[in-house]
């Protein structure tokens, strides 16, 4: 029972986390900063700049990245995709 309890837990905590989290591609590395290209819900191309410092890896330009919008890239993407 508390097994469930705690799977039950933890699948709505990855989905609230998940929510926020956009895929786009790095465009532009500049010091601390990645310019970040996105498609927004309506397909317009938007554009975003995030933290180096704070992301959870160092990507190149041209890869693929879940990130944060103005805030730090969560996961970079195999370039092999």
């Amino acid at each position: 029972m508390a097994s469930r309890i705690l799977a039950a837990i933890k699948s709505r905590a990855q989905v609230i986390l998940s929510l926020g989290l956009i895929l786009g591609v790095v465009d532009q590395i500049s010091g601390d900063k990645a310019l970040i290209e996105y498609k927004n819900s309506t397909g317009g191309i938007m554009y975003t700049t995030v933290s180096m410092s704070q992301s959870a890896c160092v990507p190149s330009e041209g890869q693929s990245v879940y990130f944060y919008r103005d805030y730090k890239i969560v996961t970079c993407l195999d370039q092999n995709r």
